[in-house]
């Protein structure tokens, strides 16, 4: 097992790899879905991934929200930025974004966020046809779930990771819109307001 842990700020990212996680995923300041995490500059990352890897700790840039076409341009400036970094993988939730990463940044290494929602075989081999590397399922699927799509995944030579702790959306991984609906912040642009973290009542009609 590869154990990777999260890092929302500095610190919190030091932590971990000497805590002796195998990996650590962060965001920087754009285009992660933890917008209110406090997150890294370029200049940050630069030594997390110089500290990191003198550990032998891996830094995998989250790079999950949907794009919208006005970002292109910004998101193409990051990664000509990125690809001549040390760093380990991108996470992406975009299949936009996939198709660039494929076509003009092969050399990264391309990771299918749990934003994805991958919850059967035929997402696992479309992935692997972008040529993304590592699949990270559904969080919604049960343990048997899990065991034959990483069984299956393993044939395709792609590997596979779930969540083990953390955030645990009770929407479909990626696709819940009641942040969005509700309160005007999307999940998919990393601002959800996690509403299903409230206190509801059930009522008559359900």
């Amino acid at each position: 097992f590869e154990l990777l842990a999260p890092g929302g700020d500095l610190e919190s990212i030091k932590a971990a790899i000497l805590a002796g996680a195998d990996a650590v995923y962060c965001g920087l300041e754009r285009f992660n879905a933890r917008n209110r995490a406090a997150n890294l500059s370029l200049d940050d990352l630069k030594q997390v991934l110089k500290l990191a890897h003198h550990h032998q700790c891996k830094i995998f840039l989250t790079l999950n929200i949907i794009l919208l076409e006005s970002e292109i341009q910004a998101m193409v400036k990051l990664l000509n930025q990125l690809v001549n970094s040390q760093i380990d993988g991108v996470i992406i939730q975009d299949l936009g974004l996939a198709y660039l990463l494929k076509h003009y940044f092969p050399s990264l290494d391309v990771h299918a966020s749990t934003q994805l929602n991958t919850h059967n075989q035929g997402q696992i081999l479309f992935l692997k046809q972008l040529g993304i590397s590592r699949t990270n399922l559904s969080r919604e699927l049960n343990i048997d779930e899990i065991k034959t799509l990483a069984q299956f995944g393993h044939q395709h030579n792609m590997l596979m990771e779930v969540f083990v702790h953390g955030s645990y959306c009770i929407g479909f991984s990626g696709l819940c819109y009641i942040s969005s609906v509700r309160n005007g912040a999307s999940g998919n642009r990393g601002r959800c307001s996690q509403p299903c973290r409230d206190t509801y009542q059930t009522t008559d009609v359900g």
